[in-house]
């Protein structure tokens, strides 16, 4: 059994049954052997990650059950190479909006998280997010017809509602390739996701 697990379970059968016992955490959802605690999922929604690459859900505890279950794709694959410049690049904008190190170190604290703990995720973030550039985005290849057909049926009507002129197709082409090659990597992870959910074991604590 996971140690994360193992060391939770056994932390429930040492607490006193008293009336003044408190409850130090609650398990939120079980994935396989990894374990989400509820303190997990608030740190996570209070920092609002959005560098991963994957798709949101509907709530942050959904959030955390697919990027558990990227982990542990993540855990059978070649380390993933993450630079100091990488990792300063994602802390910064953290730091910069919280007023200083020493602010956001206690804005961590009192979400129930530490700053190792912090640069952990952050890591695991970049990681995933490599991850799925090598897996999915070499795959996904866009026709000149495909573009074409995006900037008539998608493009160009966004700027007529917003009643502006839109660049013409050569102007805009590198920018409806982006747009496009990111909604298909998304379909793709939405649908590669969808797969490791039926397989997995998941448990939702009430």
């Amino acid at each position: 059994m996971h140690s994360k697990l193992a060391f939770l379970l056994l932390l429930a059968f040492l607490l006193p049954l008293s009336v003044d016992a408190v409850i130090i955490d609650k398990i939120a959802a079980i994935v396989d052997d990894d374990v989400i605690t509820h303190s997990e999922v608030y740190a996570s929604e209070r920092l609002n990650f959005d560098f991963s690459g994957l798709p949101k859900e509907e709530s942050a505890l959904e959030d955390r059950i697919n990027f558990h279950l990227v982990l542990q794709q993540l855990q059978n694959q070649p380390p993933v190479t993450i630079t100091q410049d990488e990792m300063d690049k994602a802390i910064q904008p953290f730091v910069e909006s919280n007023g200083g190190i020493e602010k956001f170190t206690e804005f961590l604290s009192s979400i129930g998280m530490n700053y190792e703990d912090f640069k952990t995720e952050v890591r695991n973030q970049i990681s995933i997010r490599k991850f799925i550039a090598d897996r999915f985005r070499p795959f996904v290849n866009i026709t000149l017809s495909d573009a074409q057909k995006y900037y008539t049926e998608v493009y160009v009507p966004i700027f007529e509602i917003l009643g502006k002129q839109p660049p013409t197709f050569p102007e805009s082409f590198e920018e409806i390739q982006v747009q496009m090659v990111e909604s298909q990597v998304q379909d793709r992870i939405q649908e590669w996701l969808k797969e490791m959910r039926q397989k997995a074991n998941i448990t939702i604590k009430d």
